[in-house]
């Protein structure tokens, strides 16, 4: 059960820290780091350097990771006095102010397996597990001979599958250099890889073997910048309960003359309506005045011969569909009325059996000149 909740924390803190969020905040911290004055940016970057760690047959070099740049310490003998040893590595903390860093461990590039690895999607909620499974099936080790990691993970949600890069290196290998440094007092807190540019950033030492520092200063950091979060938070809720404080008052003179207001706003009202009134009866007499001078024109002009059965007076047009002893005669005589123009039939006529009449459905725009 213990297992199985670590691993889920671990899953989850790699997706947190490699996705969009992590992402986001990896770059706000920077710009943060990047405001801040250059002496206090120069401490916080002392506070976070790394103790890097090589062994190599007949010593154990040192260097210190900067984050920008590597430095380069000393190297001790491997083949003296323990008790001398021991004493150096003391005096190499104590000289350079180590004693609270995190430390690496740094293997070559030579002893560490490097191979791409695609799993279903699925398995990325378990990914240590899942991994530890099918260990033998992607490198030509079983889980509990290596400690692995991964990294550069992209998820491909349409093919269903993730694909990331697996490091593996033998765990007996690390283990004993493991142990040659916690007889000097230098149990690390990862394992790296060593390149030409740096430490490649990734940690093959699982959780329960890395060994925890307590920083002190970056605990005190910590707890200033708790305490600047905490002014910032009581400053905003200063500011809040001013502004919230000044709206009270605007709200207590806006109600001061809140009566008179409505009072005008309700003969404003009255003034809307009677004038909406007016002018509606006045549009509706212009209106209908309009149609009946058409309707009395088209009575006027068309023949005895002719009469309508649909008759239609929009704004700008006139349409009228029936029967005509001669329609085609009603084009010339609309268009010599001073109330329509541009009269022209909006189909074929056609003979009207029972009648022995043409059936017409023309239609002409309202005359501008009459309208002006």
């Amino acid at each position: 059960m213990a297992i199985a909740l670590n691993n889920t924390i671990q899953n989850f803190r790699y997706r947190l820290t490699s996705g969009p969020v992590g992402q986001f905040f990896d770059w706000w911290m920077e710009e943060l780091r990047n405001a801040m004055p250059s002496e206090l940016r120069t401490r916080m970057q002392y506070a976070r350097r790394k103790l890097l760690m090589q062994i190599s047959d007949s010593e154990l070099v040192f260097s210190i990771d900067n984050a920008d740049s590597i430095q380069s310490l000393e190297s001790l003998s491997i083949n003296q006095d323990a008790q001398i040893q021991t004493q150096q590595v003391r005096d190499l903390l104590h000289r350079h102010e180590l004693g609270e860093v995190h430390r690496d461990l740094l293997l070559s590039q030579e002893i560490v397996l490097h191979t791409d690895v695609l799993m279903p999607l699925a398995a990325e909620a378990n990914l240590r597990q899942a991994l530890a499974y099918e260990m033998d099936r992607h490198t030509p080790f079983s889980a509990d001979e290596v400690f692995f990691t991964w990294r550069n993970l992209t998820r491909n949600r349409d093919a269903g599958q993730l694909h990331f890069d697996l490091y593996v290196t033998p765990r007996e290998t690390v283990e004993s250099k493991i142990e040659q440094l916690k007889r000097l007092g230098l149990a690390p807190t990862g394992v790296d890889v060593a390149t030409p540019d740096g430490p490649m950033g990734i940690n093959l030492l699982p959780e329960a073997l890395r060994y925890h520092i307590v920083n002190k200063q970056v605990r005190l950091n910590l707890v200033i910048a708790a305490v600047a979060v905490f002014l910032m938070i009581l400053v905003m809720a200063q500011s809040l309960w001013l502004r919230e404080h000044q709206l009270e008052v605007i709200d207590e003179a806006i109600e001061n003359v809140r009566a008179e207001a409505m009072a005008v706003q309700q003969i404003r009202q009255q003034i809307d309506d009677a004038t909406e009134a007016a002018g509606f009866l006045q549009n509706r007499k212009i209106e209908n005045g309009y149609k009946l001078e058409m309707l009395a024109e088209l009575t006027r002009i068309l023949p005895d011969n002719t009469y309508l059965d649909r008759l239609s007076m929009n704004e700008g047009t006139t349409q009228m569909q029936g029967k005509s002893g001669n329609a085609q005669s009603l084009i010339e005589l609309i268009n010599n009325s001073p109330q329509f123009e541009n009269a022209s039939f909006r189909g074929p006529t056609r003979l009207d059996n029972r009648s022995g009449k043409e059936i017409f459905d023309l239609s002409a725009d309202n005359s501008s000149k009459d309208a002006e």
